[in-house]
């Protein structure tokens, strides 16, 4: 089983309706399970929007992080809970790629290897 890590993130925002840190967690769990790996860290930022990420201190220190080699994967919920602009998302993934750090999505199939699936093994 390999060690991964896990960032959950949740805006508080009265108009939106997106998931809660609870719910992002178990499905991150059982997806987790699913897939061999063990999430052994998690960043959460808690009643935060994802349109900027140098306001979101988890998910800094979670970049941080991935430079001093504790995990080579982070599970999100789905990606838009890494980050809501697109350049932020890219430039970020291409900070983590440098690192050896790889995110997968619990959720949306983004990895090269169609069996990381979510739904395909929990279904």
């Amino acid at each position: 089983m390999e060690d991964i890590c896990a960032y959950y993130r949740y805006s508080s925002k009265k108009r939106q309706n997106e998931t809660s840190i609870t719910a992002q967690r178990k499905i991150c769990e059982e997806w987790a399970r699913a897939n061999n790996y063990n999430i052994v860290r998690e960043y959460v930022d808690e009643g935060i929007s994802g349109k900027d990420s140098n306001s979101r201190p988890q998910f800094m220190k979670m970049i941080e992080d991935s430079s001093k080699g504790i995990f080579k994967k982070i599970v999100v919920y789905q990606l838009d809970r890494f980050a809501r602009n697109r350049y932020d998302s890219a430039n970020y993934k291409a900070k983590l790629k440098k690192n050896g750090v790889k995110v997968l999505s619990a959720k949306e199939n983004i990895s090269d290897d169609a069996s990381r699936n979510f739904s395909r093994k929990c279904a």
